[in-house]
Parts: C-alpha cells; structure tokens; sequence
C-alpha cells in the first residue's frame, strides 16, 4: 500500500475523522497498514461490543464515541467484504482507517488515542 493510495481514500471518506485522518497524514504522521485483511463482519462483532461498553461505562469523550459509531456502522454496511486496518498516528492521536480490499474507498475511521503510560507511584 502506497501513501498515495490512503492519502485518496481520506480524501473521498465523508466520516466524522477522516478530515483529521487526512490532515494528519498530511502533516506527516506515521502511518502503516498491515498487508493482511480481515473480515468486515468479524471487526463490526469486535467494535460493536467495544462501543457498547464505552457508552455503559462513560469513559469516552462523546464526540470520539460518534465517530467510533460511525465506524461500527460502516463496518456493519461491508458484510462480509475483507478489510485493511490502516493507522494514522499522530500523538496523542491515533486513527483507525478501515480500507476496502481493492483500497478505493474508507470503510470507516475513528480517532482514538495512544496509548500513554503514566509511571504508578506508591502512596
């Protein structure tokens, strides 16, 4: 997968994150995409469960969980289509861009966050 080749599926996603997926990269973020691909079903299964705890347990930012949504559904609308999982990480950003299998298009993308450690002190 070339940058030009995620550059133009940003470019023609109308998600919540893609602008800011695209910018990123733009910018000059690190990005990869696995050369493997997954089912759309199987993630839609994963993300889904995931976005249901984030609801229940209110430890998203709501504007983030729109977006995660966006995604689940989009994922949801793929079927059983194979899927790249694509990432644009941009500190403390990360963005996960979910690419149909011939890369013309985004399947969805949602930002989320990388992940910090903070150093655990004792008290």
């Amino acid at each position: 997968m070339t940058f030009e080749a995620l550059r133009s599926a940003l470019a023609r996603d109308g998600s919540i994150s893609g602008p800011a997926a695209l910018a990123a990269l733009l910018s000059g973020a690190r990005w990869e995409v696995p050369a493997n691909t997954a089912s759309a079903r199987t993630l839609w299964a994963i993300w889904c469960d995931r976005l249901d705890m984030l609801v229940e347990t209110g430890e998203f930012d709501p504007g983030r969980l729109e977006s995660l949504a966006q995604a689940v559904d989009g994922l949801h609308d793929a079927g059983d289509t194979r899927v790249y999982m694509a990432t644009v990480i941009d500190p403390p950003r990360r963005f996960h861009v979910y690419l149909s299998e011939d890369l013309a298009r985004c399947v969805g993308a949602w930002e989320g966050r990388v992940n910090e450690q903070t150093p655990r002190t004792a008290t």
